[in-house]
């Protein structure tokens, strides 16, 4: 049973995993367990089975393997929608989702492990009717390092897509001088608050179109450190909005796992849970029904307080809050076909209490521990955490500078994490390497004007 209050009790939780991880005595990690306490209680019976499944190949953590899935599964819901209303035009479901997490945490292996049990089979299915097809176009399934026109074909042809963008941290940042990147990241805050994508005006047209995007999933990791997601890349994705569509994950530390592939009967059941999965969602229309809407007129009237209060003082984070009146509804629509997937489905299909409870307390729970975590490390401005600002100091004096005296002005930086973090200033423009393996930054127009 889900608790009345719609609110997990961390304390009974913390209690109950002390109480397991004791009688246990397997070294297991009571955080560890305390997590799969919390995700019993909100998953549905299967969605908690394959995370289990996951949790066993997988080094990344149990949330992160969660959210994986849960950003799967928009890709599986081709052309469905959801609604407060019955009668109103819905809109796509579309997730966003961050693994942020020191290197060697599984980030990648965590996006293709989802790619691979659950989307793998549509993939093949769209290959194997296109190779019959001559003339037909057939939707995508994956998207990878797209530009912003790069999504255009694949919304034409109607896909429900997984895109996955590897590094983001290194990605962010370059795009502050890289006008493709920038475009692109533009074009994700629109497709996430509206589910439509504005193409360019191309020579051979003559007005722009609005595309709606069919359902799309973005996984987006990064390693977090000096030379890839910063503290100054964390506060600028927070100010300039960008971060606020996602929700975040801070990798925790996880024993690696002996397996490193499911089981064949695991494989089909996960298959099978997706096919079943496809079939229920697609073009299907989702509205809240009169009690998940008190529950999330409940949870709208929390989330407008905090965002009154952060707002009245001009804090950046206002954007997270307000968001989550979006997120919920698509989150609660995703797991109202977990609910009921095993039943035949109307067109139009009404959002349960019950899963509309289970949504609610996935937000809280990820509030409660991970967005404090986006925070925290937003903050910090000590340590290895300004390294590169350092070095930036460092080229800012207009001296051309070897490696070896870079390092001893900003010790106690060791020499490989200078080299990465001079690296990705070349690579960016920032920063330019002579021939005699000097560094000086690099003039701009702007700094000419000056």
């Amino acid at each position: 049973m889900l608790p009345e209050n719609g609110i997990l009790n961390e304390r009974v939780g913390e209690e109950k995993a002390a109480t397991i991880s004791s009688e246990k005595r397997s070294g297991e990690r009571t955080e560890g367990v305390y997590n799969n306490l919390v995700w019993e209680k909100i998953l549905t019976r299967q969605y908690y089975q394959i995370a289990l499944s996951f949790d066993k190949i997988i080094q990344a953590s149990m949330d992160s393997i969660v959210l994986s899935i849960l950003c799967s599964l928009p890709a599986l819901c081709s052309g469905a929608t959801v609604s407060q209303v019955k009668d109103a035009k819905g809109r796509p479901i579309i997730l966003f989702f961050a693994y942020f997490a020191r290197s060697g945490m599984g980030k990648s292996v965590l996006a293709n492990t989802a790619r691979k049990y659950l989307l793998y089979w549509l993939d093949d299915q769209y290959s194997k009717a296109e190779r019959k097809s001559k003339d037909s176009v057939f939707p995508d399934v994956f998207l990878d390092a797209a530009s912003a026109e790069g999504f255009e074909q694949s919304i034409f042809a109607k896909s429900a897509i997984h895109y996955f963008l590897d590094e983001y941290g290194k990605f962010y940042r370059a795009s502050k001088n890289d006008t493709v990147k920038a475009s692109l990241l533009r074009a994700l805050m629109q497709i996430f608050d509206s589910g439509v994508l504005i193409t360019r005006k191309l020579k051979d047209s003559k007005r722009s179109q609005h595309l709606m995007v069919q359902g799309m999933g973005l996984y987006a990791a990064s390693t977090i450190g000096p030379s890839n997601l910063t503290q100054s890349d964390m506060r600028d994705m927070i100010s300039d909005g960008m971060l606020n569509r996602f929700l975040v994950i801070f990798g925790e530390f996880k024993e690696i796992p002996i397996r490193q592939e499911l089981s064949k009967t695991d494989a089909e059941s996960i298959e099978q849970f997706a096919r079943t999965f496809h079939e229920y969602a697609s073009g299907k229309s989702f509205y809240l029904g009169v009690e998940a809407t008190k529950i999330y007129e409940q949870f709208h009237k929390a989330i407008n307080t905090r965002f009154r209060q952060k707002y009245d003082i001009f804090d950046d984070t206002a954007g997270f809050e307000i968001r989550l009146l979006t997120i919920v509804q698509r989150i609660a629509m995703l797991l109202q076909v977990c609910i009921n997937i095993e039943n035949t489905s109307p067109h139009i299909i009404e959002i349960s209490a019950n899963a509309m409870e289970r949504a609610v307390q996935m937000l809280t729970y990820l509030h409660q521990k991970h967005f404090q975590q986006v925070l925290k490390y937003a903050s910090e401005k000590h340590g290895k955490s300004s390294l590169e600002d350092k070095i930036k100091k460092q080229l800012s004096k207009g001296e051309s500078m070897g490696l070896r005296t870079i390092v001893r002005n900003v010790s106690p930086a060791t020499t490989a994490e200078v080299q990465s973090i001079l690296d990705h200033l070349v690579e960016i423009g920032h920063a330019y390497k002579s021939a005699d393996n000097t560094y000086t930054k690099r003039v701009t127009d702007t700094d000419k004007r000056v």
